[in-house]
């Protein structure tokens, strides 16, 4: 007779048939439990995870690699771990994987292509089911190599030749929404600071605060633009220099770490927020003061819009397009840091 599994302290390995025998059900029953949890009645799956719980029962993976073609495994590449919205989206995904029993294995590119390009690789030679990757700036190469050959979904960034479905916010509605509601405070000299527009989030961005402006008969000035690293510490000077040069009642930014630049940079000057300068810019700062007016992205929605197209390309839905982009709302939050301009308050 075989020896049975041993586990990697040497006692004896739970199998299926252990659970299977303990649970008073069919191996088989077993397998949908964990495996296909529609299959089975609520009660039944509920008596045989307890009893999985109870006996410490691990699947084999590779096993069930090599009879299902599957791994179970989605990798999850984003551009930079320290900003708080890849870390939402990362979440979002990891929980949304986590109830369709996958587990996520995550790589930080930090915006380096090259870094992308390897993480993209590791995971695929480790046969990952499919990749959820918020790509960096450039030609994102291995991306659309990898493409080919097994599902991936792209958030928050717009990548093309046809690489899976691309799930990002509204970004030209956001942004449009903000340059309205500065415009209907009174202001007319709106400053526009921009990370790199070598990425669809940055241009769609810009595009909806130009569009903002046309819309008012408001003329766009170059000079309040400025468009470059979007590092808190870098964007200060240029932040700084702009507020003393052209002074603009207004400030819109294009992401978080701009925002806090942007802040750094008002208070170097000497201004106020929202009493000599208002700002509003793209995610949430809790903790600034005063509480600032943004455009919040649903970072939530956009983990599991990501991770449910994957899943119908993993299933093979007919009726799922192998490219194409999924735009999901944001929202406008007005709290404190916008104000009508100086010069028209009583």
């Amino acid at each position: 007779m075989a020896a049975e599994p041993a586990a990697p302290n040497g006692a004896r390995r739970v199998t299926i048939a252990d659970v299977a025998r303990e649970a008073g059900v069919s191996k088989a029953t077993v397998s949908r439990a964990l495996n296909s949890p529609g299959a089975v009645g609520a009660a039944t799956r509920s008596h045989v995870l307890d009893v999985v719980a109870r006996l410490g029962f691990a699947p084999n993976l590779n096993a069930r690699s090599l009879t299902t073609g599957r791994t179970q495994v989605i990798g999850v590449v984003v551009s930079d771990i320290q900003v708080p919205f890849f870390t939402s989206v990362a979440r979002a995904v990891q929980n949304a994987a986590h109830a369709r029993g996958y587990l996520t294995l995550v790589g930080n590119s930090d915006e380096l292509p090259a870094n992308e390009d390897a993480l993209i690789r590791a995971f695929a030679s480790r046969m990952v089911d499919g990749l959820i990757v918020t790509p960096a700036a450039g030609a994102n190469a291995a991306l659309v190599e990898v493409a080919r050959h097994i599902p991936v979904v792209v958030v928050d960034r717009i990548i093309e030749g046809g690489v899976g479905a691309c799930i990002v916010s509204d970004n030209y509605a956001g942004a449009l929404n903000a340059t309205r509601h500065l415009l209907g405070l009174g202001h007319r000299s709106i400053a526009y600071l921009s990370s790199p527009l070598d990425k669809s989030s940055a241009v769609e961005r810009y595009r909806g605060y130009r569009a903002g402006l046309e819309e008012a008969g408001v003329p766009f000035r170059p000079e309040l633009l400025r468009v470059g690293d979007y590092h808190a510490d870098a964007v200060e000077g240029s932040a700084a220099e702009l507020l003393r040069s052209f002074a603009p009642t207004a400030a819109l930014t294009s992401e978080a770490s701009i925002t806090v630049g942007a802040l750094r940079a008002a208070q170097a000057v000497g201004l106020r927020v929202p009493d000599d300068l208002s700002l509003l810019g793209f995610d949430d700062l809790d903790w600034a003061s005063p509480s600032l007016t943004v455009v919040l992205q649903d970072t939530e929605r956009l983990g599991a819009e990501a991770m449910a197209r994957l899943l119908r390309l993993l299933d093979g839905d007919a009726d799922t397009p192998a490219s194409d982009v999924i735009r999901v709302p944001t929202r406008l939050m007005v709290r404190a840091s916008c104000a009508p301009p100086p010069a028209s308050r009583p």
